[in-house]
């Protein structure tokens, strides 16, 4: 399998040699030979999402005769980069889950304005949303390089078939389908809660659809409480089938479980049939199993729930200068262009923002599938969590995760947890 994702690669190497003196000649740095960076991503480095990174960083490296360290942080990434900051040693270039954290760092000061180095480019491959989204207070810091369809969810087309079912299209279909599997002798669903940030996808998808994209809004900027009786709705809806009965092992495994393990308790071992998470899982399955496109692993959108129209709910990574180098303003900029998205994209589980990206480098169906959901969507709402201060949307163990987690655990406390929620999401929004 190795061999053949190399091949691919191979493949665009013509393609990727197209922007090279682009990169080289036309922005002023000179010879960057010898040159080094850090870089700070949340992707481990031996994982399958680091490791297709870094088939990114050889090419920016061959381009430029920069030479990158990569620091993979899949735990508490904003802790460890808080602690760097505090001590004088952040690094060059760091990719940020949240937009709410790029406004968390630009008012600290701590990030390098890249207009000058990089809004050209930006201008030239990205819809306005993302150069809004990239920006605080007016100012250019960040360039949207890895997007999530985070509507996905994800099954084993045999235990489905084995069961009778078939891919649910409302949420009332789903209900029945994780009966009728467990009814079958097969698991209905694996959870990952033990990352917080799995659950709040759960949430998000489910109060999108629920309370409708204005009041996704009102929740996520403060205007609404979270004991909003729209946040008791939503919970009542996932508690159909985030449950003891339907989660693998109960909600014990559940919030034990990380999303690596949830991708491979079905996957891998088949003792579930679902699993839900983004659009990169596809990446996870190609890169850790043997399952195959359509017939080993398949995915369908988030149901409609109540009647709700489609939506998506998606996310992505920003990656922003903290300390002003050449090398680092050229990483930017070779990381706007759509040749550099087209590495990672032709691996799977990978979709961009970049508008000029050609969508048949997608490897197969179900990757152009999930990256066409999100391009198209009517309705579309940036991860809420991500949206949030950090304090709040992105700390583990506390705020948005931490609240889920404990309402999994113990959904006869919703009225204390969601009000410990609320005063915690006050204290985040400044109130």
């Amino acid at each position: 399998m190795r061999r053949e994702k190399m091949g691919r690669w191979l493949a665009l190497t013509l393609a990727v040699a197209l922007v090279a003196a682009a990169c080289g000649d036309d922005d002023g740095t000179g010879n960057l030979e010898g040159a080094t960076i850090e870089v700070m991503a949340s992707w481990a480095a031996d994982s399958t999402e680091g490791i297709n990174f870094g088939l990114v960083i050889d090419e920016f490296e061959s381009q430029t005769g920069v030479t990158v360290t990569y620091t993979g942080v899949p735990q508490d990434l904003t802790t460890v980069l808080s602690t760097r900051l505090d001590g004088d040693n952040p690094p060059d270039v760091v990719f940020l889950p949240a937009p709410g954290l790029l406004a968390d760092l630009a008012a600290r000061d701590a990030l390098v304005g890249i207009e000058d180095a990089v809004g050209d480019v930006v201008d030239d491959n990205y819809a306005p949303v993302w150069r809004e989204l990239g920006s605080s207070g007016g100012t250019l810091y960040g360039v949207w390089f890895k997007g999530a369809n985070k509507s996905t969810v994800w099954y084993d087309p045999g235990q489905f078939a084995d069961a009778g079912v078939a891919a649910p299209t409302t949420w009332e279909e789903w209900v029945q389908v994780s009966n009728d599997l467990i009814d079958s002798g097969a698991g209905a669903l694996a959870v990952g809660g033990g990352d917080g940030w799995t659950l709040s996808d759960w949430f998000e998808n489910a109060y999108l659809r629920v309370a409708g994209p204005e009041m996704y809004d009102s929740l996520q900027t403060g205007a609404i409480a979270w004991t909003d009786q729209s946040v008791y709705d939503t919970l009542d809806f996932l508690g159909q089938i985030l449950n003891d009965e339907n989660i693998v092992g109960g909600t014990a495994r559940g919030l034990e479980d990380g999303f690596g393990a949830s991708v491979n308790t079905v996957f891998a071992t088949g003792e579930a049939a679902v699993v839900y998470e983004g659009d990169f899982v596809a990446g996870v399955i190609i890169g850790e199993t043997d399952a195959e496109p359509g017939t080993g692993f398949d995915f369908f959108d988030w149901p409609s729930m109540d009647g709700s129209p489609p939506a998506v709910m998606g996310g992505g990574d920003v990656a922003v200068a903290l300390k002003e180098s050449d090398a680092a303003f050229e990483f930017l900029r070779f990381l706007a262009q759509p040749e550099s998205a087209a590495i990672w994209a032709a691996e799977g589980g990978f979709s961009s923002m970049n508008q000029n990206l050609d969508v048949s480098v997608y490897p197969d169906d179900i990757t152009r599938r999930a990256a066409a959901a999100l391009a198209g969507a009517e309705v579309f709402r940036f991860d809420m969590s991500d949206l949030m201060p950090a304090a709040f949307g992105s700390t583990v163990g506390a705020g948005f995760w931490g609240g889920l987690q404990a309402w999994l655990g113990n959904p006869g406390d919703v009225d204390a947890i969601l009000a410990q929620m609320e005063a915690e999401a006050t204290a985040a929004h400044g109130g």
